[in-house]
């Protein structure tokens, strides 16, 4: 009769360690990640707006403060200039926040007359922004071994990992 451990390692001299192959993503699903992979791109991969809103300097964000809009920024096109004082900038979810800015207020807390807002709720102290970064950085990994399941194959799309190495 033989020890457990020694029954382990005549069972372990028996397997042999498949190959690793590159596959494109989309072939991924179900296989075992064979090496560590690196994210190669921020998410979000900028300060993006978590709320519709509008985006003003945290330093002014006060019950009944005024804002002059002068400009919009929605998923796929930003404001491109830089926000003043007492300046805000209507903002859509996903969008980037623009320069100058570091707090969206949620259109449910303000009054808008023409280009004019007014903060008429308490607009609490979440800044509603999502910070660069936030959801991974580049260079973030993720371990192996690991079976890659659909969660896994999507965090990989969204890390712009076009292929990856499996058994």
């Amino acid at each position: 009769m033989i020890s457990v451990a020694e029954a382990r390692a005549a069972l372990l001299d028996l397997i042999s360690t498949l190959e690793v192959e590159h596959v494109p993503l989309a072939e991924a699903a179900g296989r075992v990640l064979a090496e560590p992979v690196s994210a190669t791109r921020d998410q979000p991969p900028f300060d993006a707006s978590a709320m519709d809103g509008y985006a003003v300097n945290a330093t002014e964000v006060e019950l009944h403060a005024m804002f002059k809009v002068v400009g919009e920024a929605a998923a796929g096109h930003g404001f491109s200039g830089k926000l003043g004082a007492g300046q805000a900038v209507r903002i859509f979810t996903g969008a980037p926040v623009p320069e100058g800015a570091s707090f969206v207020v949620i259109q449910e807390d303000v009054d808008r007359k023409g280009a004019l807002i007014t903060i008429k709720d308490e607009p609490g102290s979440n800044p509603n922004i999502r910070a660069r970064g936030r959801d991974f950085a580049v260079g973030q990994t993720i371990a192996a071994p690991r079976r890659l399941r659909p969660t896994d194959i999507a965090l990989l799309a969204a890390m712009n990992i076009a292929s990856v190495p499996v058994y």
